[in-house]
């Protein structure tokens, strides 16, 4: 049965397994990853894009959690 609980902003609810964040072919350090603070079951990944990343209108952003990669997506990074 779902609880219908909404995250709160304190304390965040962070995420226990590493996540890992690849912008081109760059790694990026996560700042934050969890769920988001006002929704329920809405997670979060906050970013910080590393100097000398590939800038372009379709860069390639891939997301690993605990050894299982996402499906690549792409997104502007200017």
């Amino acid at each position: 049965m779902a609880t219908r609980r909404f995250a709160l902003p304190q304390p965040l609810s962070v995420t226990t397994n590493p996540v890992a964040i690849t912008l081109g072919s760059t790694s990026a350090r996560v700042l934050f990853s969890g769920l988001a603070p006002g929704f329920a079951g809405l997670y979060q990944i906050n970013f910080e894009v590393p100097a000398g990343s590939t800038l372009g209108d379709a860069v390639t952003l891939n997301v690993t959690v605990a050894n299982a990669s996402s499906n690549p997506v792409v997104l502007p990074v200017r």
